[in-house]
């Protein structure tokens, strides 16, 4: 009994390893300023230091990891993927694959959107962010932006002017 117990331990550690070696999904994300009533700098181009009352798009590409291929919309569909921007002490932000071309969408790359209006009474300082992914069948795929363990690529809100 004891070896079969043994056994079993080992192929599931075997399996977990193999999961963590053999990944579904890549993920690659950034963020830039959207356009708003309260601006700071150019819009659309990636950034880090926003203002209270501004708006932060997070942005987030998701790769087939299997065929190195960037999910189109139709792939996100058929294979039921959500994102989520999780923003220290914020609630999370849903983010959204709206399909190219769209009447509302700019063209270019597809890709998923988070929308985050920065609150007008949000406290100054540099917040740790990170992107999870997840499929239907429970593939995920995590997205942590180099550097911000030492305080790069945080999001940093600015005091007010």
């Amino acid at each position: 009994m004891r070896r079969i117990a043994l056994a079993l331990l080992s192929v599931g550690a075997l399996l977990a390893t193999a999961a963590l070696a053999n990944p579904t999904y890549f993920v690659k994300a950034d963020m830039v300023r959207a356009d708003g009533p309260v601006l700071h700098g150019p819009v659309c181009v990636p950034n880090s230091v926003f203002y209270p009352g501004e708006k932060i798009v997070f942005r987030a590409s998701v790769i087939d990891a299997a065929s190195g291929d960037e999910l189109a919309f139709e792939d996100v569909q058929a294979r039921g993927l959500r994102a989520t921007v999780k923003l220290d002490g914020h609630e999370d932000i849903q983010m959204f694959f709206a399909p190219a071309g769209g009447a509302d969408m700019p063209p270019g790359p597809s890709f998923f959107r988070g929308p985050w209006p920065i609150p007008a009474d949000a406290a100054a300082g540099a917040y740790a962010w990170h992107v999870e992914v997840v499929d239907a069948q429970g593939n995920s795929a995590t997205f942590e932006p180099i550097g911000q363990a030492f305080g790069g690529n945080s999001v940093t809100i600015q005091k007010a002017e």
